[in-house]
């Protein structure tokens, strides 16, 4: 038995960008989209050519599925996987994007009835993340090409299911690595977490403040792109107080270097002041470098030139499941 159908449940950039390189892979199957929001997801059918087809039912679109994908934000996952987890076939591989990942694990445990539930995170390139758009208009199949795929399965999940992910990993063109959940979620508070909290006080102070409504209508990039976070306002308050101790760790941190920097405005000392600019901007740049690199990984791959794509997709991991259900 070979991989038929890939089920994608949240058609957003990821979403659809996942779809897209599936369509543009060897890869023969059917990819079934489903979004909350129908005007999106007959969009991304009829305009953008994602998915072959919705299902408007999320039971039925993840029921079909032999790998489902989760591209949801995290305040959604809960009910998402409370909705399928007992209607899935004994095979299904879920992959959840989702941001937190520990909380996925518990959930998962919960709600799944059988199949087997991979938490992974894609780690975009620069270019892929450059002017920070996240609408269904700048998906691509080429999004996660020379990215990461951080996979971060818990220690109870069957190696197959994870070779599967690997390999669906290796489909989007990204190099696949590991970390525990826990250690995921810890530093998720800093890379994720904080840029929305300072999102969210930016615009608040800019709000609140007098003569706000002509401050906004002269406001650049720069500002539509630092508080654009807030347009999942809904997982911000979600993530941050799913693991407050690090979230309040790393305000800590933040708040710290907020006063050195309003100590130096407030003494006007613009030498030290463009000395510690230059070195974050330095080490920013060479950040980005590494990331453009993408030299993170030195793992070694798995030799997989003997079984067909569709087989290598799944990692052995159906075939041996529908061996077994033939042998009872």
């Amino acid at each position: 038995m070979e991989t038929q159908t890939i089920t994608i449940i949240g058609l957003g950039r990821l979403g659809v960008s996942i779809g897209l390189a599936i369509k543009n892979s060897p890869l023969d199957v059917t990819v079934i989209g489903h979004d909350i929001d129908r005007d999106r997801a007959q969009k991304v059918q009829d305009e953008v050519g994602a998915v072959d087809k919705i299902e408007w039912n999320v039971v039925n679109a993840a029921r079909k599925a032999d790998i489902l994908v989760l591209a949801i934000p995290a305040s959604e996952l809960e009910a998402t996987l409370n909705a399928v987890g007992q209607d899935l076939q004994e095979h299904t591989l879920v992959i959840d994007l989702s941001p937190q990942k520990g909380v996925g694990v518990k959930w998962a445990k919960k709600y799944i009835t059988q199949g087997h539930y991979v938490g992974a995170v894609p780690v975009l390139p620069p270019a892929s993340m450059a002017d920070g758009r996240t609408d269904v208009t700048t998906a691509s199949a080429d999004l996660f090409r020379n990215g990461g795929f951080c996979l971060v399965p818990s220690a109870s999940v069957e190696p197959a299911a994870v070779e599967t992910a690997v390999n669906f990993g290796l489909l989007l063109g990204a190099t696949p690595f590991f970390l525990d959940p826990d250690e995921y979620d810890s530093l998720l508070q800093g890379t994720e977490t904080l840029p929305n909290l300072a999102a969210a006080a930016m615009f608040s102070a800019i709000h609140k403040a007098t003569g706000w409504r002509d401050i906004l209508r002269l406001a650049g990039q720069s500002f539509a792109l630092s508080t654009r976070p807030l347009e999942n306002e809904a997982d911000i308050a979600f993530l941050a107080l799913h693991n407050r101790e690090a979230s309040l760790r790393w305000l800590d941190a933040m708040m710290d270097e907020l006063k050195l920097m309003r100590q130096w405005v407030h003494e006007g000392d613009l030498e030290m002041f463009t000395l510690y600019l230059k070195e974050l901007g330095d080490e920013r740049f060479g950040w980005l470098a590494l990331r453009e690199r993408n030299e993170w990984d030195e793992r070694e791959t798995t030799d997989v030139q003997h079984r067909s794509f569709s087989e290598r997709m799944l990692g052995g991991f159906v075939t041996g499941s529908s061996r077994k259900n033939g042998e009872r």
